[in-house]
């Protein structure tokens, strides 16, 4: 099955020891869209599921498939959502890393879905990155 990939990316202006906390847990607290999450196992583990509520009344549940300290990365699949999609999956990454030349961080959010998605979905993917990514660095220049 072929796969569309939607990646937005964004430097935030700290180190990428203060950026990874706000990411590592998938719990997107730094995103306005996120109403809340309740976390299912180990905030920490592989294998752990995250029910998300969004504002506009949307629930999706993912489970973290792949969680790295040393590459500062996180995947997480989708498993189901209410109300119900009509694609077959999607499988997110965020990913950061070092910018060198002025201690930033470089941040990458990307989503795999299947074939069967349409281009509306591909395209609001797309804004919601962009906006959440808008939202992380907003949330860590507070910090």
């Amino acid at each position: 099955m072929s796969v569309t990939r939607v990646v937005e990316s964004r430097v935030i202006d700290a180190p990428i020891d203060i950026v990874w906390p706000f990411v590592r847990s998938v719990e997107l607290s730094f995103w306005r869209a996120v109403k809340s999450v309740e976390v299912k196992g180990s905030a920490s583990e592989v294998g752990s599921t995250r029910k998300i509520s969004f504002h506009d009344g949307a629930v999706q549940e993912v489970k973290i498939v792949e969680l790295s300290d040393l590459t500062h990365s996180v995947s997480y699949d989708f498993i189901e959502a209410e109300p119900a999609v009509d694609f077959m999956s999607a499988l997110h990454t965020i990913s950061l890393r070092k910018v060198t030349a002025n201690n930033a961080t470089f941040v990458e959010w990307s989503a795999e879905f299947s074939s069967d998605a349409q281009l509306a979905v591909i395209e609001d993917s797309r804004y919601k990155r962009l906006e959440g990514l808008e939202d992380l660095a907003k949330a860590v220049a507070k910090k």
